[in-house]
């Protein structure tokens, strides 16, 4: 079984291209879209925010359902 890989709110800025302030309003506020505000789903371990991979795809596919990310696929 494979484990799930973890990503820090700074390889998720890096991802993105935003600053990690701007990733850690999405996971406490969320993300403004046309349809709402989505939240990125993370765990806080200690004092820093962690994402599963999972979870990043989950994300963008909320955020821009007909722009996904090949190389953030599960599969």
């Amino acid at each position: 079984m494979k484990r799930p890989k973890y990503y820090s709110v700074k390889e998720i800025a890096e991802i993105f291209t935003r600053s990690p302030r701007t990733i850690r309003d999405w996971i406490q506020t969320g993300c403004p879209t046309p349809n709402g505000l989505v939240k990125l789903q993370a765990a806080k371990l200690g004092k820093t925010w962690q994402v599963k991979d999972e979870w990043l795809v989950l994300f963008e596919h909320r955020v821009r359902p007909d722009d996904g990310r090949p190389d953030l696929d599960l599969d």
